[in-house]
């Protein structure tokens, strides 16, 4: 969501997501690269890594084939 933005337009925006967050009462699931932005901004976070690291892993089939 923030990649491309500069530090005081990514700053701009976080706020606002956050304020209608807290107002809402909703959750939000946030998902990027910026690590440091996510652990500061979000409860918990979970990297991809963590998440695949111990997944079974499915056969391939072979092209063509519905799955």
């Amino acid at each position: 969501m923030t990649a491309m933005l500069d530090a005081s337009t990514t700053a701009a925006l976080v706020a606002v997501v956050e304020e209608y967050r807290a107002e809402s009462g909703a959750g939000l699931l946030a998902v990027g690269h910026d690590r440091v932005l996510l652990e500061r901004r979000c409860g918990r976070t979970v990297r991809w890594e963590a998440l695949t690291q111990h997944a079974p892993s499915r056969p391939r089939q072979p092209s063509g084939d519905p799955q």
